[in-house]
C-alpha cells in the first residue's frame, strides 16, 4: 500500500462518535455500557501525550481515549487502525506533521509489534535508543 493510501485514508477517516451499546455488544466489551469511536486526531494526540522513555499498551491508549468521549471503552479496531496507519505515514520520505506521532512508544500487549514499520526489531531499537527496555 502506498503512503498517499494511507494519507487519504486518514484524511477522510470518520469524527468521533459515542455509542450507547445494546446487550450483546456490551458483552463483547467486557460490560461496557458506552463505546467512544475515537478520530484520528484523538488518537494522534493521545499518543504525542507518551513521554519519551515511557510506553502505552493498546488498553491503556483505549483507556485514555475513552476519557476523552466520556464512556466506558473505546473501540479496539479504530484505535489499532489508526496507529497503524499514521506510523506508516510516518516512516514515508515525506512528512505530514498532523500525524507525526512517537507510534514506537504504544505496545501490543505490552509488547512491540511484528506490524509496525520495521517490524519488533525497529521499535525495540528506537524504544531502546529512548532509554526504555523491552523484555521479551
Amino acid at each position: 500500500m502506498s503512503n498517499i493510501s494511507f494519507l487519504e485514508k486518514l484524511q477522510t477517516a470518520p469524527q468521533a462518535t459515542f455509542h450507547k451499546l445494546d446487550v450483546v455488544k456490551s458483552k463483547r466489551m467486557a460490560g461496557a455500557q458506552t463505546l467512544y469511536i475515537p478520530s484520528v486526531s484523538d488518537v494522534a494526540e493521545t499518543i504525542r501525550k507518551i513521554p519519551k522513555g515511557e510506553t502505552k499498551t493498546i488498553e491503556q491508549l483505549r483507556d485514555d481515549l475513552a476519557k476523552i468521549g466520556k464512556a466506558d471503552t473505546a473501540c479496539p479496531a479504530k484505535t489499532i487502525k489508526y496507529w497503524k496507519w499514521m506510523a506508516s505515514l510516518n516512516e514515508s520520505p515525506v512528512k505530514y506533521p498532523e500525524y507525526d506521532i512517537p507510534w514506537w512508544r504504544v505496545l501490543k500487549s505490552g509488547k512491540p509489534s511484528r506490524h509496525m514499520p520495521g517490524g519488533i526489531e525497529n521499535q525495540l531499537k528506537i524504544l531502546k535508543a529512548e532509554g526504555v527496555d523491552i523484555k521479551l
